[in-house]
């Protein structure tokens, strides 16, 4: 059947057919994105929601917020007056490998009356820390390790540790007052050094008469 066939009223009827099929179809066609947004976008809230009514959310604290205050100052003064000890000791120590501060000690020995057998570095094993990956795409990252309180002076002080500092090996000739001269001595030089390990033993030459019991002592000095 033509268009030209129809009369008046089915002209009307049929244009308002096509009208109501476009704008239907465009309605369709506008709405269902929107809807199944609107969907997702409810489901995300619902999961927030779960999320929050699942979360213990600790209450503020009412009582003691002012000792709890007075307690980080306390801390943070003294974290301070740490930092500056610190930094004084570090003022102390010589500088790493120095010539002068062994030489030192080469003429402390030989004024207090002992005989140096052996002087040498000391050279531990190197502490090696647990690496920590820092990314997928990053190397591993080997920093300074701080050893627990329990290893002895000489693994706290050996590369790798936040406390490394030159160890120094000695063995030693010498009676129990020149032993203590020395060691004594020590306090007086410019720079810190410190006996971290001693082992005294008696030598098996019998002394002369009168004279004083030799001691061989074996010593280790951190610089």
């Amino acid at each position: 059947m033509k268009l030209k066939q129809l009369n008046k009223r089915e002209r009307i009827l049929a244009a308002c057919i096509i009208i109501v099929i476009i704008l239907g179809g465009y309605g369709f066609l506008r709405f269902q994105p929107k809807f199944d947004a609107n969907q997702r976008l409810e489901q995300q809230k619902q999961a927030t929601l779960n999320r929050l009514g699942k979360m213990d959310i600790p209450t503020e604290p009412t009582e003691g917020v002012e000792d709890i205050k007075d307690a980080l100052d306390d801390q943070e003064k003294a974290l301070v007056a740490i930092r500056e000890s610190a930094e004084q000791i570090e003022y102390q120590l010589a500088p790493l490998d120095s010539q002068e501060l062994k030489v030192r000690i080469s003429e402390l020995a030989r004024d207090s009356g002992i005989r140096i057998r052996v002087n040498e570095a000391l050279n531990p094993q190197p502490l090696k820390p647990a690496p920590t990956k820092r990314g997928n795409n990053e190397k591993a990252d080997f920093g300074e390790i701080i050893p627990p309180l329990g290893t002895g002076w000489i693994t706290r002080l050996s590369p790798g540790s936040m406390y490394q500092r030159p160890l120094q090996r000695l063995e030693v000739d010498g009676s129990y007052l020149s032993l203590r001269r020395f060691i004594h001595g020590l306090d007086q030089l410019p720079y810190l050094v410190t006996v971290v390990r001693i082992n005294v033993e008696k030598l098996d030459i019998a002394p002369l008469r009168g004279n004083s019991q030799l001691l061989k002592t074996e010593m280790v000095l951190a610089l």
